[in-house]
C-alpha cells in the first residue's frame, strides 16, 4: 500500500512538472480565440515562469516588459497564484491569486500613465490624464467588484484635457480602507490649484456612492476657475459638489426589488 502510494506521488509530480514546464506561448495560442481583447507579445519562458514584452488590452498598450512566477504556495489555500511584475512605462508589482469566487492582489505597487488604466474601466473617453501611484497592500474583488481594500491611490498632476490647452488641477490621494460590507475611500488633496475633499464608498449590494466637494484656491488660474463654472453653481461656502450614486452594470438587483426588476443603471 506505502510503495502504491509512492508511486502515485511520483506520477503526479511528474506530471505537474511537465504541465509547468509548457511553453507560455503555446498556453497562450491557444486561450488567444478565448480572449481576443487581450494581447500578449513577446511571449517567452514557461507556464511556471516567463516574460513577455507587452501586455495590450482592445489594441492599447497597457504593460511592458512583463515577468512572472507561480506561487506553488498558493495552491495550498485553494488558489492559482502568481509573483507578475512589469518594468516598462507603467512599473508594476504584486502577488495576484485567483480561487473560484475572488481575485486578490496584496502588496500591490503601480506607478505609471493614469489614461491606459481608464480605458481598463471602460472611462477611456473621460478627457483626463495624469499619474497613477498605487499602494495596496491588499485588493479583493469578487464579480469584478471591490469587496475589500487597504492602502492609497494617488492621482498626481491631474489635467482636464478637454481644453485646447489642459488645465492642471492638481493632486490628490484616496486612502481606501473596509467599513463592514462596504469599501470606502477618502479622498483629498495633496497640491495644486484646486482644493479636494469627500469619499466615495462600494457597497456590498453593488451599489456605489460619490460625494465630492470643490474650491478654487486663492492662487487658482481661470482655467481652473472655468473648469468649474461647467460644474454648475457653487454653495454658499463657494464649494462646487459632486454627487453620484448607481449600482454597478450587470449587478443583481437588490433584495428589495420586485421581482424581474432590471438592474440599475451604468455609471
Amino acid at each position: 500500500m506505502r510503495k502504491r502510494t509512492y508511486l502515485l506521488a511520483a506520477l503526479l509530480c511528474f506530471v505537474l512538472s511537465l504541465a509547468l514546464g509548457t511553453p507560455a506561448a503555446l498556453l497562450y495560442a491557444g486561450l488567444r480565440t478565448r480572449l481576443p481583447e487581450l494581447q500578449l507579445l513577446g511571449v517567452d519562458g514557461s507556464i511556471y515562469e516567463g516574460q513577455a514584452a507587452a501586455l495590450r488590452l482592445n489594441d492599447a498598450g497597457l504593460l511592458e516588459r512583463l515577468h512572472w512566477r507561480l506561487r506553488l504556495s498558493d495552491l495550498l489555500l485553494a488558489r492559482l497564484g502568481i509573483e507578475l511584475g512589469a518594468s516598462g512605462s507603467t512599473v508594476l508589482d504584486t502577488h495576484l491569486s485567483r480561487s473560484l469566487t475572488a481575485l486578490r492582489a496584496q502588496n500591490l505597487r503601480l506607478s505609471g500613465p493614469l489614461k491606459p488604466w481608464l480605458g481598463v474601466f471602460g472611462q477611456a473617453y473621460v478627457p483626463v490624464d495624469g499619474q497613477l501611484n498605487a499602494e495596496l497592500p491588499l485588493l479583493r474583488l469578487e464579480h469584478n467588484w471591490p469587496r475589500d481594500a487597504s492602502g492609497k491611490l494617488q492621482l498626481q498632476n491631474l489635467a482636464w484635457t478637454l481644453a485646447r490647452d489642459p488645465v492642471v488641477l492638481g493632486s490628490f490621494q484616496a486612502d481606501l480602507s473596509r467599513e463592514g460590507e462596504d469599501v470606502v475611500a477618502l479622498i483629498h488633496t495633496l497640491g495644486g490649484p484646486l482644493e479636494v475633499n469627500g469619499d466615495a464608498r462600494a457597497r456590498g449590494d453593488y451599489s456605489y456612492e460619490l460625494h465630492l466637494q470643490l474650491k478654487p484656491k486663492a492662487d487658482a488660474p481661470p482655467l481652473v476657475l472655468s473648469f468649474l463654472s461647467s460644474l454648475g453653481q457653487p454653495d454658499n461656502q463657494g464649494y462646487y459638489r459632486i454627487n453620484r450614486s448607481g449600482r454597478a452594470p450587470g449587478a443583481p438587483p437588490p433584495p428589495n426589488a420586485p421581482l424581474g426588476a432590471p438592474p440599475g443603471p451604468p455609471p
